[in-house]
C-alpha cells in the first residue's frame, strides 16, 4: 500500500465527532428525558451529528474504522467499503498488520496510526487496492480521557483524482502548445494589460516576459500614432467581439512590421473578460504585394508610370491644383518615325528610342510632373502651373533636351518628338477631355512641323 503523510499542522478540520460518534455506536446512546417539557425546542446536536455521519456512511464512498490500542479493527464501515471488494464489520477482528499484510513500522498506515496512538491527528493519502483515498486518522479517546485506539476514515477521491490528473495533463499539453504556437501570442486582462505571451511574441516583438507582462499592449507594440486605432480593435473584442485584422505593429527595436490578427474574446468564470490575441508576421506578403502593385502601375520598359498609373494619379494632381486654386497643363508626347526605326534599325533600336525619350522627359520635367508612357510612341505629361508662358518654355526645354542627346549619343537615326500642350484651370475640368485637346494640339503641330502649338484656355 503506498501513501503520503501530511503534517498534522496542515489539517485544517480534525474529525473531531468521530469519536464520539464511534463511542455512540459501540455503547448506544441513552438521554434521559426532562422532567418537564422545555419552555423552547432543543436542538440535540449530539442525535444531529449522529444522523449526519449515518447518512454520509451509508451515501457516500466514505470508509470508517476504528482500532483498539494494540490495533485490532474494532468496527469497519461504509458505503465505499464495496470499492475495495469487502463489506461492513468483514474486518472486525482482525489486526492492522492482517488487513494491511505488512508489519513494516514505515508504512504509512501503520505509521499514521501509531502516531495517532501517540496523541497526533494524522492525514495522508493513500491507494488501496487500485482506489484512492484521502484519509485522516486521530485518537479514540476512553471516557476519562485516555487514548483506547484509533478512529479513521477515508474518502475515496479516485474520480476526482482521475479527472484532476487529466486536467493536469491537459493543462501541460496546451502550455506547451501555447508555448511552442508558430504565431505569437498574447493574453490580455479587461485593461488591455499584457497577462501571459508565449516564446514566438518574444521572437516577433523583441519583448521578454519581464518586459511585457503588466504592460498595455497598445502602448507596448503599436506605433504611436496609431495607438487610438489599437485601442479601438482591444476594445470591440473585449466587447464580444471576434476580430480579424492586418495592421502595423512596432517592434522593441523601432522597427515596424505587417501583421495579421486574431482576437478573440473569452472569461474565466467569473473573473473579468479577457482577450487572446494572436499575431502573425506578413510584413513579406505585404512587400510582395507592393512590389506586384508597382508591376501594375509601372510600365517595364521605360520605368515611367503605365496609362493605368497615369489615370489613377492625374485625377489626384486635378484635385490638389483645384484647392490650391492653380492651373494644370498637360503635354502629349509622340515620337516621330518609330515604325521606320524599328523595321530600318530592328525592335531593339525602337526600344532603345523608347527608353531615350523618357530619359529626356524625366530630365526636362519636375519630379513633382506626373509623366507617363501611355503605350506605343505615346507619353504624357501632367504639371501644376501658374505662369501663361510654362506651356511653352516646357516644350522648349523638352525640344532643347532632345538636340542634346542626339549630339552626346549617336543610335544610327535622329530621336525626334512631336508635342502638343493644353493649359487648363484644374477646378470643373475632366481628364479625358484634357487628354484629348492636348492630343488635338500634337497633331495640329505634326501637320503644321513647326513650333509646339499649345492650345489656350
Amino acid at each position: 500500500m503506498k501513501g503520503k503523510l501530511t503534517s498534522p499542522s496542515l489539517v485544517t478540520r480534525p474529525l473531531k465527532p468521530i469519536g464520539t460518534f464511534l463511542r455512540r455506536l459501540f455503547g448506544g446512546f441513552r438521554s434521559a428525558p426532562p422532567a418537564s417539557p422545555p419552555p423552547f425546542p432543543v436542538r440535540h446536536n449530539g442525535l444531529d451529528t449522529e444522523r449526519r455521519l449515518r447518512f454520509m456512511l451509508e451515501s457516500v464512498p466514505v470508509n470508517l474504522w476504528s482500532t483498539d490500542a494494540h490495533l485490532n479493527i474494532t468496527f469497519s464501515q461504509g458505503a465505499g467499503l464495496h470499492l475495495i471488494g469487502t463489506s461492513a464489520n468483514e474486518q472486525v477482528g482482525m489486526t492492522l498488520y492482517e488487513v494491511l499484510k505488512t508489519r513494516d513500522p514505515g508504512t504509512t498506515p501503520l505509521a499514521a496510526h501509531r502516531r495517532a496512538l501517540q496523541g497526533e491527528l494524522v492525514r495522508y493519502e493513500t491507494d488501496w487496492r487500485g482506489r484512492s483515498f484521502e484519509t485522516r486518522v486521530e485518537p479514540l479517546r476512553a471516557a476519562d480521557g485516555k487514548i483506547s485506539g484509533t478512529v479513521g476514515i477515508a474518502i475515496d477521491v479516485t474520480d476526482r483524482k482521475s479527472l484532476y490528473d487529466a486536467l493536469q495533463t491537459q493543462n501541460v499539453y496546451f502550455a506547451a502548445l501555447f508555448e511552442n504556437a508558430p504565431e505569437a501570442i498574447a493574453i490580455l486582462d479587461d485593461h488591455d494589460h499584457i497577462i501571459r505571451i508565449n516564446g514566438q511574441f518574444t521572437t516577433m516583438f523583441g519583448y521578454s516576459d519581464e518586459e511585457a507582462i503588466g504592460r498595455n499592449i497598445n502602448d507596448l507594440i503599436v506605433p504611436k500614432d496609431m495607438v487610438e486605432d489599437g485601442e479601438k480593435l482591444t476594445a470591440r473584442v473585449a466587447a464580444g467581439e471576434k476580430l480579424r485584422a492586418e495592421a502595423l505593429r512596432r517592434h522593441k527595436d523601432g522597427h515596424t512590421l505587417w501583421v495579421a490578427i486574431a482576437a478573440t474574446p473569452f472569461g474565466i468564470v467569473d473573473q473579468p473578460g479577457r482577450v487572446y490575441a494572436m499575431y502573425h508576421d506578413i510584413s513579406a506578403r505585404k512587400r510582395a504585394e507592393d512590389e506586384l502593385k508597382a508591376l501594375l502601375l509601372v510600365d517595364q520598359l521605360t520605368g515611367l508610370h503605365n496609362r493605368r498609373a497615369f489615370i489613377t494619379l492625374s485625377e489626384q494632381t486635378l484635385k490638389l491644383a483645384t484647392r490650391q486654386e492653380r492651373d494644370v497643363l498637360m503635354i502629349f508626347i509622340d515620337v516621330d518615325h518609330l515604325k521606320q526605326i524599328n523595321d530600318t534599325h530592328g525592335h531593339l533600336v525602337g526600344d532603345r528610342a523608347l527608353i531615350d525619350t523618357a530619359r529626356v522627359l524625366r530630365e526636362s520635367t519636375r519630379e513633382a510632373d506626373l509623366v507617363a508612357r501611355l503605350g506605343g510612341d505615346e507619353f504624357v505629361a501632367l504639371m501644376i502651373v501658374d505662369s501663361d508662358q510654362t506651356a511653352e518654355l516646357v516644350c522648349e526645354r523638352i525640344t532643347a533636351r532632345v538636340e542634346s542627346h542626339n549630339r552626346e549619343i549617336d543610335r544610327g537615326y535622329e530621336l525626334s518628338l512631336s508635342l502638343g500642350a493644353k493649359r487648363s484651370k484644374a477646378e470643373g475640368t475632366m481628364l479625358a477631355d484634357l487628354l484629348a485637346q492636348a492630343d488635338t494640339a500634337l497633331y495640329e503641330q505634326k501637320r503644321g512641323r513647326g513650333r509646339p502649338h499649345a492650345l489656350s484656355r
